[in-house]
């Protein structure tokens, strides 16, 4: 079969044939109808992820849509390594494919829910979100980010702060239900003032972070209470993703002086049993128009170079054998 297979970590992967997948027991044999080229996929491949590949080569890829017995369409992860979703065909543990409604696309099928489960997971089992509080995304331009809006909204948010760097995307992101954008193009100070007024104009709940590194920073600061007297609120800081670095100081006074609580959330953090929970619900809400997610399908003959592009147009790149 043809596949996208890794050969050393930090490399880019390449488009040649790879061994046939043969199940053994409790697995079914898939036959790939499309696989999101992420974040995560590419992370795992450079090294840089906890769940990076310890045995090489390997086929990339964490999760898919595709065919099982009796042509039954489903979304599949947990692939036993040395197979991934970026391939023809790949070998999936049964308890890990779950139906995929009529009314979803596998092009959409494939992109929503590692993205949607990366604000819905946190929002709900971590942060635990209430009826009517603010949301502020860090990094909301990307296409988790885009979609951390949508579902914030959707589960109750009175109010959604969205911030991010590409400014082209930012204006987009009202008619998603942003009710305020803020550029993290700013110069520093411009930047954490921005990050202040909006916490004066209505106490910040949760805030969800894909970016971490300096913006993080920055935001922490400006949380920082001047009035020694003033009354404590919790904020529910969650850490998603670090696409502005691995790394971030966090003021001490930010915690002594706010109601500020640091998480994080990814595979250690939120249990199988969760996310079972919650892919009917994010299919649900797509279903019914309540979740949109852009998609860009490339052949997977082109995966090579569709690796290499930058995710920065908020479009998920989504691979089709």
């Amino acid at each position: 079969m043809k596949a996208l297979v890794l050969h050393e970590l930090g490399k880019l992967p390449h488009y040649e044939d790879f061994p046939d997948p043969i199940p053994i027991e409790e697995e079914v044999l898939v036959r790939v109808k499309a696989a999101a080229l992420t974040r995560v996929s590419k992370s795992r491949a450079s090294g840089s992820h906890y769940g990076s590949y310890r045995e090489l080569p390997a086929v990339c890829g964490v999760d898919g849509v595709g065919l099982i017995e009796k042509g039954e369409r489903v979304f599949f992860g947990g692939c036993r390594p040395p197979y991934g979703t970026m391939s023809e065909q790949t070998v999936a543990p049964k308890a890990w494919c779950g139906q995929v409604p009529d009314g979803i696309d596998d092009l959409g099928a494939a992109a929503l829910p590692n993205a949607a489960l990366s604000s819905w997971l946190p929002l709900v089992y971590r942060a635990k979100l209430q009826q009517g509080e603010t949301v502020l995304i860090l990094g909301a331009t990307g296409v988790a980010g885009k979609l951390a809006i949508q579902i914030a909204k959707h589960l109750g948010s009175g109010r959604v702060v969205a911030a991010g760097r590409n400014e082209h995307v930012l204006k987009t992101l009202f008619s998603l239900g942003a009710d305020a954008v803020i550029s993290l193009s700013q110069k520093d100070e411009d930047l954490a003032e921005a990050f202040a007024q909006e916490a004066s104009r209505q106490p910040l709940n949760i805030i969800l972070d894909y970016v971490w590194g300096h913006p993080a920073e920055l935001l922490m600061t400006a949380l920082t209470r001047h009035d020694f007297f003033a009354e404590g609120s919790r904020i529910r800081f969650v850490s998603i993703g670090s696409l502005a670095g691995p790394m971030a100081s966090v003021p001490s006074a930010a915690l002594r002086s706010s109601g500020l609580e640091l998480y994080g959330t990814g595979g250690g953090s939120v249990s199988y049993k969760a996310i079972f929970e919650t892919m009917p619900r994010i299919w649900s809400a797509a279903s019914s128009g309540k979740l949109s997610i852009d998609v860009e399908p490339i052949p997977l003959a082109d995966a090579e170079k569709a690796w290499a592009q930058p995710d920065t147009n908020g479009r998920r790149l989504v691979l089709v054998p």
